[in-house]
């Protein structure tokens, strides 16, 4: 072979060769176009399916959209009567608090009032406390009378025994007394007077004059003074209370002819009356 057969051959093996090549770029491409175009119509069905479901939820939305209005509609009536019911609340409403507010004022004079009158139950309050701790000092101080009085309780029963004991010694002296006047014929019923003395006033206070004469001289209470001053008769006197050696008296007012004082003279009356039993 020539090197001209040799050209043609390895020319021939060159175009052979990408003649080769040239198919299988062909035949990628056809491969790849086919993938696209099966590619392609996946997604034109994927499409559709989408579209198809799309419109169905389209569809959905728009019944829902339509409930949705329907309901909003319903609402929208409801919402405007309880507006309304609202707005004839709110008129209830400020009409009530109109009379609160003319019940708060009213209020607001009856806590004046009220402050007023617990003030002056305060004041009371303390006046009272002041009272009471008064009686509380008060009832101590009785308290201790109390014991000084049970003290001189006890002492009066002690003095009363001894007294009841000297009772029974008079009553044992009176019954001996008895029988003597019974064996000597007196009458029980004599009336004795005073024995005739005189004595002077020491002081007087008042209507109560006090004289210097007393039970050991015969005086007794109930007996009567006449007094004078340099023989002017003054009045009478009639005893009260007695003592040994002096006695007050209480001036008689329908006996009285002068002012009574001091140094004036009293008398007794002597009038003994001793009736014997026949």
């Amino acid at each position: 072979m020539n090197l001209l057969g040799k050209v043609f051959t390895a020319l021939i093996l060159a175009l052979s060769l990408i003649f080769f090549l040239l198919a299988v770029a062909v035949n990628n491409e056809h491969i790849k176009n086919k993938d696209k175009a099966d590619n392609a119509t996946a997604a034109q069905k994927k499409a559709e399916s989408d579209l198809n479901q799309a419109q169905v939820q389209i569809q959905s939305l728009q019944n829902k959209l339509a409930i949705e209005r329907a309901a909003r509609v319903a609402t929208l009536g409801t919402l405007e009567a309880a507006n309304r019911e609202m707005k004839s609340q709110r008129d209830k409403s400020n009409r009530e608090a109109l009379n609160l507010s003319s019940a708060l004022t009213a209020a607001t004079e009856t806590n004046k009032a009220n402050a007023i009158e617990l003030k002056a139950r305060d004041d009371e309050n303390k006046a009272l406390r002041a009272d009471l701790l008064a009686a509380r000092a008060d009832r101590d101080q009785l308290f201790g009378r109390l014991v000084a009085a049970t003290d001189s309780l006890g002492r009066l029963e002690g003095r009363y025994s001894e007294l009841n004991v000297k009772a029974n010694q008079l009553a044992d002296e009176n019954t001996k007394s008895k029988s003597l006047i019974d064996s000597l014929g007196i009458d029980p019923d004599t009336v004795l007077s005073p024995p005739a003395t005189n004595g002077l006033v020491v002081a007087v206070d008042g209507t109560n004059v006090e004289v210097n004469l007393g039970r050991d001289d015969g005086l007794a209470i109930g007996d009567t003074l006449e007094v004078s001053r340099n023989s002017n008769y003054l009045g009478r006197l009639q005893i009260a209370t007695v003592r040994n050696d002096k006695a007050v008296a209480r001036i008689l007012e329908s006996y009285q002819r002068g002012y009574i004082r001091s140094g004036d003279r009293v008398d007794t009356q002597l009038e003994i009356s001793i009736t014997r039993k026949r």
